[in-house]
């Protein structure tokens, strides 16, 4: 019977797709080379270069074993004997490769490598390309069994794609560039992190997968720190009905108490169940099924993603069974306004109250698929007590909300059609009204009239709905933390464009004024709803 097929991608920064350095066993050390301690030698999976038989001693895979050997067929040996061979997959054998150093044998690896800048951090990659390596160690039962003592868990229950769609590791051989082709985060001074055009390939590539026939869901595997971020984001943009989940890991694969394989293969679990098909994207971690709106990393130890928002964002749990109690309220996915299907070719807006002629930007090229150089930039402003210089609301003492609108307004000029045409800003401020200091209030004015759409949202992770009513001029971010509420303005610019413009943003009409405020209507209908 033909096995349900799921797409697995690859994101950037992955500690659930790297491994611990390889350290040369104490089988592959010379005489006078530093022994690992400990009783026992360092094992890595490996695969065999030939078949080769041995012989494995009786009653010596659990203790208790021996203690009830009268029920195990005796056929007289001590042992049992079996042909390994290279197709059975890794098995755990010592490491015994040596790095060179201009020395006939060359000396061991050491963990110490990957921090050595004077070796080039050793010079080799500890994330994997893809995840066909981490779900193959899963089945191997290397790193784990089922309740019943089987392996094979992933293989039993669906084929798997493995895309990669922004790798944590890539082929540096054939030419591939870290912060171009894939995205490592060790070690740290040659870690690389993925941009804002880098949103529009992982879009396009998980758009264009799921268009498939006969796919079943898709897995999204990210770092910890930003799997919340590329979530909502898919949640926003893809046009699927298909389950999507995400997975993260708090520690790496092969790491004693690793939490990533359990999430990979509950994640799996979520997808067959057919619980989640048409709820959009969600994360899946520690047992649990999150929103993709409402989901959040909290600490840096397994069982800290929590929800965000004050209610809701924790939809089931994995159990068994997999169990879904509420459902997404919010669109997303397939009924999303700003998905890709439903995002213009060129968005048209009026760039200054009263121009007769619109702007058009570029959103998507000829195939449908969104362009790098659309991507609206948007930055985070926070608010916090005791900062202002004096209480005169002087907007020119917020100099970096100034810095960000000239920058804006030399980007949009600039003839380039790589130069970004789309800014917009975010205020993190006081909970639940999402205000400033009254300089930054002033700031943030001075960016609407200059065309710059605003979003106020509450500091951290905002327990209720952020007033409309408390400052007219600005998008109230509803009950979403900052950084999801930069993705939503991200992506509604990609449909709606900018604010217009005043001829002078410090002294605004009252007719452009009301131009202003149509405009904010129209972002306000998305943010209320997505």
């Amino acid at each position: 019977m033909d096995r349900p097929k799921i797409a697995v991608f690859s994101g950037p920064t992955s500690t659930i797709a790297n491994s611990p350095s390889l350290v040369t066993s104490n089988k592959g050390r010379a005489a006078g080379e530093r022994i690992l301690p400990g009783r026992f030698d360092h094992l890595v999976a490996q695969s065999l270069y030939e078949p080769v038989t041995v012989r494995i001693k009786k009653f010596s895979a659990h203790p208790m074993e021996e203690d009830a050997k009268d029920v195990y067929f005796d056929d007289g040996k001590d042992y049992y004997e079996v042909e390994l061979r290279p197709e059975d997959g890794p098995y755990l054998m010592p490491y015994l490769a040596r790095r060179k150093d201009g020395s006939g044998p060359g000396v061991p690896f050491e963990a110490g490598d990957m921090t050595n800048a004077a070796m080039e951090y050793g010079g080799r990659q500890t994330f994997y390309p893809d995840a066909s390596r981490v779900f193959a160690d899963i089945d191997r039962g290397i790193a784990g069994r089922d309740e019943h003592g089987e392996v094979n868990l992933l293989d039993r229950k669906a084929e798997f794609e493995f895309i990669r769609a922004l790798p944590p590791a890539g082929y540096t051989q054939q030419g591939e560039k870290a912060g171009v082709d894939y995205f490592p985060y060790q070690p740290w001074p040659i870690s690389r992190r993925a941009r804002y055009s880098d949103l529009a390939r992982a879009t396009n590539i998980v758009q264009r997968t799921l268009a498939q026939i006969g796919l079943a869901g898709a897995i999204w595997l990210e770092g910890s720190p930003t799997v919340e971020e590329t979530s909502y984001w898919l949640n926003l943009l893809i046009d699927t009905q298909l389950p999507i989940t995400c997975c993260a890991s708090q520690r790496t694969h092969g790491q004693l108490a690793n939490d990533g394989d359990r999430n990979i293969v509950d994640a799996v679990e979520v997808i067959l169940s057919g619980e989640t098909g048409g709820m959009g994207v969600v994360g899946v971690q520690d047992e649990r099924i999150f929103a993709a709106r409402e989901f959040k990393k909290a600490d840096d130890r397994p069982g800290n993603y929590k929800a965000t928002g004050g209610h809701g964002g924790i939809l089931g749990t994995v159990g068994p069974p997999v169990t879904v109690w509420y459902r997404p309220n919010y669109k997303h996915t397939a009924t999303s306004d700003v998905n890709l299907t439903r995002l213009p070719a060129d968005v048209i807006f009026t760039d200054m109250t009263g121009d007769t002629s619109a702007v058009s930007v570029r959103v998507k090229d000829s195939g449908g698929g969104l362009l790098a150089t659309a991507i609206p930039r948007v930055n985070i402003i926070k608010q916090a007590s005791y900062m202002g210089e004096d209480d005169s609301s002087n907007p020119d003492q917020e100099v970096d909300i100034l810095a960000r609108i000239a920058k804006a307004l030399a980007d949009q000029s600039n003839p380039d059609e790589s130069s970004p045409k789309l800014h917009g800003l975010v205020l993190e401020g006081t909970s639940p009204y999402g205000l400033g200091s009254t300089s930054q209030m002033a700031a943030m004015a001075i960016a609407v009239y200059s065309g710059l759409p605003v979003v106020r949202v509450g500091r951290s992770d905002p327990g209720g709905r952020v007033p409309g009513f408390m400052h007219d001029l600005s998008i109230a971010g509803s009950n979403l933390d900052a950084n999801k509420a930069r993705l939503l303005l991200m992506a509604s610019m990609l449909k709606l464009g900018r604010f217009p413009r005043a001829k002078d943003p410090r002294n605004p009409t009252s007719k452009e004024k009301d131009a202003l405020l149509a405009k904010i209507a129209e972002f306000q209908e998305i943010f209320e709803t997505h």
